[in-house]
């Protein structure tokens, strides 16, 4: 009977150790994915005169800022 509830206790034991690393991997697993697809925090910078390689004359930014 002592036999069985060592058993159930290593067993136990094994469980936690488990699920603290499941949760781990999961934190892990968000993380990245945010990392991949998440908003990038890169910022386009336009230079005045500059040309687009996408055949843009101008963005629809800076049209809003000419005087009328």
């Amino acid at each position: 009977m002592e036999e069985l509830l060592a058993i159930i206790k290593q067993q136990a034991a094994v469980n936690q150790q488990l699920t603290n690393e499941l949760a781990l991997l999961r934190e892990q697993v968000a993380y990245l994915t945010q990392k991949l697809y998440g908003k990038s925090s890169e910022k386009v910078v336009h230079q005045t005169g500059q040309l687009s390689l996408f055949g843009e004359e101008s963005l629809p930014e800076e049209e809003s800022d000419l005087p009328s």
